[in-house]
């Protein structure tokens, strides 16, 4: 039988996911990329499923949902953050967006306009050394790089917690995804089963990405417990819903697109 290829992304929120496939060795090959990367490698039959960002999903056809869970957050998230150089906000001229995104790309020009009423110049900021110059008026930081920053000198949005002020709602950066025509079984149990070993095991997930990360372990693990939400319940999906609406309006994904689970 053949292995099934699982798409993730190398960052800490990740990890719940995938710490119950260490055992699985033999039957799971855990294959790490960034946000942007993903979507492609799925497309080119590389992976069998992915851990894609939400705006991947709505800007492609022929994928499908795989219930059991997300990566959310419910207010603060603390590793989607646009750091401002700008004296002020509303000063913002260019925001230089992080290259390895795609889901927090659109959030940050959502955010922008229907919470602070601006439309700045949007460029890619491929180096993150540059967010310390005067590259932009504001940067984009995902990821873990995101809570390493030197804050000093800078005005700090949390994402997560600008929009669930705007909307009320969890924000849900990635869903887990195959293709529509897939003829895997099983996958929601799979998935499901692996993130809620991984949730048990959340003290010794924190104890391995501090070391990795050089943070503090307390850090680590409240940013897993309670920034991290893994579920895709009711709110979850109303969120998905009310971010492509407004991706929608804004141009950043297609016309149509619906929610829809593989079974």
């Amino acid at each position: 039988m053949a292995r099934l290829k699982i798409g993730v992304v190398p960052y800490m929120n990740a990890k719940p996911f995938i710490y119950g496939f260490q055992e699985k060795a033999d039957e799971v090959d855990i294959v790490y990329g960034i946000p942007s990367a993903l979507p492609q490698m799925l497309e080119n039959n590389e992976l069998d499923i992915i851990l894609m960002p939400s705006v991947g999903y709505f800007r492609s056809i022929g994928y499908k949902i795989i219930p059991g869970g997300s990566i959310a957050s419910n207010g603060l998230v603390e590793s989607v953050r646009l750091f401002i150089k700008a004296p002020s906000i509303d000063q913002i001229k260019t925001v230089a967006l992080d290259k390895d995104s795609m889901t927090s790309c659109v959030l940050t020009k959502i955010i922008l306009w229907k919470r602070h009423s601006l439309r700045p110049e949007y460029i890619t900021l491929d180096d993150k050394s540059e967010i310390y110059s005067e590259y932009a008026d504001a940067f984009l930081v995902i990821g873990d790089d995101a809570m390493k920053v030197r804050e000093e000198g800078f005005i700090i949005l949390d994402l997560g917690e600008e929009w669930y002020k705007l909307t009320g709602l969890p924000f849900v950066y990635a869903v887990w995804v195959t293709k529509s025509d897939s003829k895997l079984k099983g996958l929601g149990e799979l998935l499901v089963d692996a993130k809620e070993h991984g949730l048990k095991c959340v003290n010794e997930i924190a104890d391995t990405e501090a070391k990795r990360l050089g943070m503090e372990k307390e850090r680590c693990l409240r940013y897993l417990r309670e920034s991290i939400k893994y579920d895709l319940g009711e709110q979850e999906i109303r969120g998905l819903k009310t971010f492509y609406d407004y991706a929608l309006e804004m141009g950043e994904v297609n016309k149509g697109v619906k929610i829809e689970f593989y079974n």
